[in-house]
């Protein structure tokens, strides 16, 4: 009898100690978890949302397999992604009656640069608790990461944080002219190259080419850098030539990052390893 209870015991020390694990890596709790839930399958498992009043579920269900297609070619067939749950959000801080800028009339523009103005890069921290207040299917505690296209303007064509990131759609540009500047519509595979590069940030993946941004290179300068870098083409590089991205050409991971996501991010996602993996090199 005494060895049955010192056997209980030591399971039920083990199972604990697996749900600690489990709750630390779990997005439940934070969107900044330590650690990959352990899994089987070389799969990252998504929510897909659009954050604001400009896209509808339509929209989503229109771009979801162009973003499944090309995340798998961008990681040269290493890893699937799999969206569990997709869901349209309206904005949870309206603008005031009486918010005005620039002599801007339209009130859907208007909407979007309150967020640029008011909110800023705690756009993410918005969306996660609005998609943990409305997660109805009970999700939050399987994904890996929240990828949000949102109307709300950051500055910044995508912004990530932790297992967040939000992409702009429309964009909001130069609203600060004199003319109010414009705004641009950009097509589903520019969307979805913006989204791969932040999911990139997501899996701890940082930018290539970084030595060609040197607030000291000349404009020149930054060009050759550029031209000679050989991860220049990467979706996680500022030298990629976006307005190439259509139908028939996209970005992808190039060789080093590739590299690291077979040797450093599969194997940590498979054993529930750490989220931050050590031993991450910079992609020239």
């Amino acid at each position: 009898m005494k060895y049955i209870l010192v056997l209980l015991l030591i399971m039920n020390i083990v199972m604990s100690s697996a749900s600690a694990k489990s709750s630390k890596c779990s997005m439940e709790k934070s969107y900044r978890p330590d650690c990959y839930l352990k899994r089987n399958d070389k799969v990252l498992n998504i929510a897909l949302l659009y954050y604001g009043d400009y896209w509808s579920m339509t929209d989503l269900e229109r771009i979801e397999p162009i973003l499944i297609e090309r995340f798998f070619k961008a990681t040269n067939q290493q890893l699937e992604l799999r969206v569990l749950v997709k869901k349209v959000f309206s904005f949870k801080q309206k603008m005031p009656a009486d918010f005005e800028f620039n002599n801007i009339k339209d009130p859907a523009r208007l909407q979007r640069i309150y967020y640029s103005e008011k909110v800023g890069g705690k756009v993410i921290p918005e969306v996660y608790e609005e998609f943990k207040r409305r997660d109805s299917e009970n999700v939050l505690g399987q994904l890996d990461a929240i990828l949000a296209i949102t109307g709300a303007q950051f500055e910044g064509l995508g912004l990530a944080d932790g297992r967040v990131s939000v992409t702009e759609h429309p964009r909001e540009i130069a609203w600060g002219l004199p003319d109010g500047g414009r705004v641009e519509y950009i097509t589903d595979y520019r969307i979805v190259d913006e989204l791969i590069h932040e999911l990139g940030h997501n899996m701890f993946l940082g930018h290539t080419s970084t030595q060609c941004q040197k607030p000291e290179l000349t404009l020149e300068q930054r060009k050759q850098c550029c031209e000679q870098s050989p991860s220049k083409d990467d979706v996680l590089s500022y030298c990629r030539n976006r307005q190439n991205v259509d139908e028939n050409f996209m970005h992808g991971f190039e060789s080093c990052n590739q590299s690291m996501i077979e040797k450093l991010v599969i194997p940590s996602m498979l054993k529930g390893g750490k989220w931050k993996v050590p031993g991450r090199s910079r992609c020239q």
